[in-house]
């Protein structure tokens, strides 16, 4: 096995009135390809401050004062957010806590789905559309095509979910960073996400790391 992700030394902090706060302090830790990563901590203490700070989502004025993020050898600190475009959505995708909150709420499941493919795949919309609805299907959103063109509050939670696994996966990235993805979820729905997101690692072959 190769190493996919190497976070190292990393230190990231926000300026505030009463002084500058470390979100996260010389983290250090490296994942293999193919391997899961289970980062687990206390509310409050960096955990998706870190994820956010891979992706280079932090926000103002959040920065990162120390430390590399290698991912498939090349250093993401430092990028453009051009350069961070390329592989944000695409080679590493994240999968939110609560998908209500990163779906847009006036947009059609599908159409959403179709606009990630296409913004880093070149496919027409035809074939985007049909890509879209396979995905949804193989997360297990039953009757996909009809699914595809509701928004997302005529979904279920668990519905949602899988949408946004679905919108995640839809480049089938190297890297996907789940966020608490089962945190809005009732027990069994938990269950069915965690076996689903399991079963969709070792058919994409997929590296993960679980908040």
């Amino acid at each position: 096995m190769s190493t996919l992700l190497a976070v190292e030394n990393l230190t990231t902090t926000f300026p505030t009135r009463q002084g500058e706060i470390t979100a996260v302090n010389d983290i250090t830790y490296s994942i293999e390809a193919g391997q899961t990563l289970g980062v687990v901590g206390e509310s409050g203490c960096g955990k998706s401050v870190t994820a956010y700070s891979i992706l280079g989502l932090l926000e103002y004025p959040g920065r990162i004062t120390n430390g590399r993020v290698i991912f498939q050898g090349n250093n993401l600190v430092g990028k453009t957010e051009t350069e961070l475009q390329s592989v944000r959505g695409d080679r590493i995708t994240m999968i939110f806590q609560e998908p209500m909150t990163a779906l847009n709420p006036v947009l059609k499941i599908g159409f959403q789905i179709v606009e990630q493919l296409r913004r880093h795949r070149t496919v027409d919309i035809r074939g985007a559309k049909s890509r879209t609805v396979e995905m949804l299907e193989l997360v297990g959103i039953p009757d996909p095509a009809q699914r595809s063109n509701d928004y997302p509050h005529q979904l279920s939670g668990g519905m949602r979910q899988r949408a946004m696994i679905a919108m995640a996966l839809i480049c089938e990235p190297d890297l996907l960073i789940a966020d608490e993805p089962t945190t809005a979820l009732d027990v069994t729905v938990q269950a069915q996400i965690l076996d689903l997101l399991q079963s969709l690692q070792d058919r994409l072959d997929m590296t993960i790391q679980f908040i």
